[in-house]
């Protein structure tokens, strides 16, 4: 029954993201002089540096989205071996309440610090 529940938060959080992502590269791909105004966009540099500070920040987001999507995926795939719940780096049980918060956790608390200590060292 957890499985199941677990299963199906992940797949709910997975299709909003992919919804998500979908309406970020819309935004993205609408060419920046397609506002449905008579103005070109040439002739107002400032509403050029906004809309392409819009984009960058909506691809950006769209790349954040992406990398939520493969925590799920991966999982996901956990699951399905048999490994969930257990830290990817240690093998130690995940927290249960770090699960419920988090499903998509695939390390514990410890490893997690010790992950985030790294990246930000380099």
């Amino acid at each position: 029954m957890i499985a199941t529940n677990t299963r199906s938060r992940l797949e709910d959080e997975r299709s909003s993201l992919l919804a998500t992502i979908a309406g970020e590269e819309a935004a993205v791909a609408t060419p920046l002089d397609d506002k449905g105004e008579d103005l070109t966009a040439s002739q107002h540099p400032a509403d050029v540096a906004s809309d392409l500070s819009n984009r960058e920040t909506a691809m950006l987001t769209g790349l954040t989205l992406k990398e939520a999507v493969a925590e799920i995926d991966d999982a996901l795939a956990r699951l399905d071996g048999g490994t969930y719940g257990g830290c990817i780096e240690c093998a130690r049980p995940i927290d249960p309440e770090r699960l419920a918060a988090r499903p998509q956790a695939a390390r514990c608390m410890d490893c997690q610090r010790l992950e985030e200590r790294s990246a930000s060292a380099t």
